[in-house]
């Protein structure tokens, strides 16, 4: 289950539809991802459809953070706590 968002216009389009400032084309894939993320009661729930390319990050600052593919260099990513997940944000970080 969603905890927690460090993105809040992600947020708001995914609890409320006000997607104004989620780009348009990510936008379909997003609540979809969004969506089985909420749905997941662990992180192996999340290595399925493979597109998602579920993977953990590396670095200081992505320290226990996770990524799933949304669209090209497009990445949601979060951390998991006790099979919940939370910080998340949208990123294009390659």
């Amino acid at each position: 289950m969603i905890k927690s968002f460090t993105d809040k216009s992600l947020e708001k389009c995914w609890r409320y539809g006000d997607c104004k400032k989620v780009r348009p084309d990510l936008k379909r894939r997003i609540l979809m991802k969004l969506d089985s993320m909420d749905a997941a009661t662990c992180l192996d729930d999340l290595k399925n459809p493979p597109g998602n390319n579920l993977h953990p990050l590396i670095g200081k600052e992505y320290e226990g953070c996770w990524a799933i593919s949304v669209n090209g260099p497009w990445r949601l990513v979060f951390s998991m706590n006790n099979n919940d997940v939370e910080n998340v944000r949208l990123e294009q970080y390659h």
